[in-house]
């Protein structure tokens, strides 16, 4: 009994002259494992919400970049189309009349630069095709049809089961309906670019541009170019329409041309049935939407604002990250900090 009692007392003491040793007696062991795996779980989550970030971040902006630059494209270089959202039945007389239309419009590059045809007649009305192609006042017969034949094998993909499309190349076109619009005047403006703006202080080269418009717009027939130096353009009208539609069509053109792209490096402006394009260092004849030509109008605004947008997102997103993690480091270091003094 003796010794247990001095035992006791000397434990006693021993815990009253260590408060360190009560302390670790009393307190369960850190669960350091789970610290840093957690610690590493947290931090490995952190940096991939910031690759992540700055994944969408550089998507979207790099996809401002949408054209290579080029002057000089093909001339079966596809430019915009057209469809209607009516679709016909595969296996219809409709699609059967299209097929031996788009043919016959094929072999008829070798003699014409221009033609419509009309496939399908009573008693089947609603199956008959209006159709026709145009090609550039340029073109040989050979590049003619490679350009045609081009553009046809895109209607299928482009406009899938279309009853109308609309197919617009570098310098051909194919249009096909189910209602005739042959001799129809339309206006409709179906696509417009402008290209870099040129500097005020180079009234030279805007001297050309203006040049080159009035040229145009003074022309007659058709077809039409002009050019003042390295400034070249060039018009032209659907060839159903009667001369003056004709000249009311590129007039039109003409003039939305000059108010809009008049200071730019270059544009052009695509009407239903005729267009107005020019081009600043190339050829006026081989001109495709490039670095020089800029977003149009809807595609401008609209693809603009959507750009500053999602890249004003991405920042804000790299920011809220880069505080939360601050603030957990901060955090951390402090917890360590408390326990490396407490020990």
């Amino acid at each position: 009994m003796l010794v247990h009692s001095l035992r006791q007392f000397s434990l006693k003491q021993t815990l009253r002259s260590s408060p360190s040793i009560l302390l670790s007696l009393n307190t369960p062991p850190l669960e350091s494992p789970i610290r840093s795996n957690m610690l590493k779980t947290t931090t490995k989550a952190t940096l991939l919400c910031f690759v992540l970030a700055a994944l969408v971040l550089m998507d979207q902006t790099s996809s401002t970049a949408t054209y290579n630059p080029t002057s000089s494209a093909p001339t079966d270089t596809y430019i915009f189309a057209k469809c209607s959202p009516d679709k016909f039945s595969p296996g219809s007389a409709y699609e059967t009349n299209l097929k031996s239309l788009l043919s016959s419009l094929v072999s008829s590059t070798v003699a014409s630069r221009y033609i419509n045809l009309t496939v399908g007649v009573k008693p089947e009305p609603a199956a008959t095709v209006y159709g026709l192609f145009q090609c550039s006042v340029d073109l040989d017969a050979t590049s003619c049809s490679s350009c045609i034949s081009r553009a046809i094998s895109l209607v299928g993909s482009t406009c899938p089961n279309s009853y109308s499309v609309f197919l617009q190349m570098q310098s051909c076109l194919v249009r096909f309906d189910k209602n005739s619009f042959f001799g129809v005047q339309d206006k409709t403006e179906m696509l417009q670019k402008c290209g870099q703006p040129l500097g005020f202080n180079d009234q030279d080269a805007l001297t050309r541009v203006s040049d080159v418009m009035g040229s145009l717009r003074s022309g007659s027939g058709p077809d039409r170019t002009g050019g003042n130096g390295d400034v070249q353009g060039v018009a032209q009208c659907m060839g159903d329409l009667s001369s003056a539609q004709c000249q009311d069509c590129l007039t039109d053109a003409i003039g939305r041309l000059r108010s809009d792209c008049g200071m730019s490096q270059g544009g052009y402006v695509y009407l239903s049935k005729c267009y107005a394009r020019f081009s600043y260092g190339g050829s006026h004849a081989r001109q495709t939407p490039n670095s020089n030509f800029g977003e149009g109008k809807d595609d401008k605004d609209n693809g603009g604002i959507g750009k500053t947008l999602a890249i004003i997102i991405g920042i804000i997103t790299l920011v809220i990250l880069l505080v939360v993690f601050l603030a957990f480091i901060g955090k951390l270091l402090r917890k360590l900090q408390d326990e490396k003094c407490c020990k």
